[in-house]
């Protein structure tokens, strides 16, 4: 009888307060009660995510590990506690338990997702102030390691449409380093950029404008090959784009451009895969572990 009166009053201890996590992990009470298993605490722990009840969740979680450390449901526990400090933006602790999780788990099903949520905790801190573009490498890196190491994986979609943002700010951060070169007159600076972005993000939303200045640059420099391959790759890819009006305006005086409008055919120009647009990016939505 005072075994079950003690239950009770932990059960209603739990129900009326989410914000005393520290003190009810200390009582022992906690573990010598428990009357569920160890699956009822996983759906519980999920449950309080769905309320945004983070400490409880935590609770359960961590009766799981303590009471069942040999369960299922210790293994995904773990991948759970990281989600919920990825939600807390607790990034760090996040990277530490996905790290560990790999390291105990290394023949896990849901490793993949450990990777996921090591990459993410770089990718939402990629438009944050006060933050350099390496974490926008390091997020592609990842992402970019996960579609090659788990081909056809179940975050492959989501994980390509990051990869698309990613390559976007990436692009657009290295077009407003390049232009600042032309503006000082260092063209050598700025074909660093544009070729980086050429050659590295030509999927990117600022492939159209980066061919621009591109052809601008090496006519300047008298590099009028070059300022014809790149001329001619923006009119065979982008032949409606005021960019490509602009770079025609440029390299009008060539003979073979005249009145043809299929001039950059002679130059057998490249065909460059944009992004999907009817993709919907997801920002910096985060998949949870099913």
């Amino acid at each position: 009888m005072l075994k079950l009166i003690l239950t009770f009053i932990f059960f209603f201890i739990i129900s009326c307060s989410s914000n005393d996590k520290d003190e009810l992990i200390n009582d022992q009470s906690v573990y010598d009660n428990n009357t569920y298993q160890d699956f009822e605490l996983f759906n519980k722990a999920k449950k309080n995510i769905t309320n945004k009840q983070f400490d409880l969740a935590l609770i359960q979680l961590d009766k799981i590990e303590v009471l069942f450390p040999n369960s299922i449901y210790a293994n995904k526990g773990m991948l759970l506690n990281a989600y919920i400090n990825f939600l807390l933006k607790d990034y760090e602790k996040t990277r530490a338990i996905a790290e560990n999780y790999k390291k105990y788990y290394p023949g896990s099903a849901d490793i993949i997702y450990a990777n996921y949520l090591e990459a993410m905790t770089y990718f939402v801190l990629i438009k944050k102030s006060g933050y350099s573009q390496e974490n926008a490498n390091i997020a592609l890196n990842k992402f970019t390691f996960i579609l090659n190491a788990y081909p056809n994986n179940k975050y492959e979609i989501d994980i390509i449409t990051k990869i698309d943002l990613i390559n976007n700010n990436l692009a657009n951060g290295k077009i407003e380093t390049a232009k600042f070169y032309l503006t000082q007159g260092n063209n050598t600076g700025a074909l660093v950029y544009l070729l980086d972005i050429f050659n590295n993000h030509s999927s990117s939303s600022s492939i159209e404008e980066t061919l621009f200045y591109l052809t601008k640059t090496y006519n300047d420099i008298d590099e009028y090959d070059l300022a014809k391959k790149y001329a001619s790759i923006l009119a065979y890819n982008f032949p409606d784009s005021n960019w490509y009006q602009k770079a025609y305006n440029i390299v009008n005086n060539l003979d073979y451009m005249g009145e043809d409008k299929n001039w950059f055919m002679l130059l057998n120009p490249i065909k460059i895969l944009k992004n999907n647009s009817e993709k919907k990016p997801s920002n910096s939505d985060i998949q949870s572990l099913e």
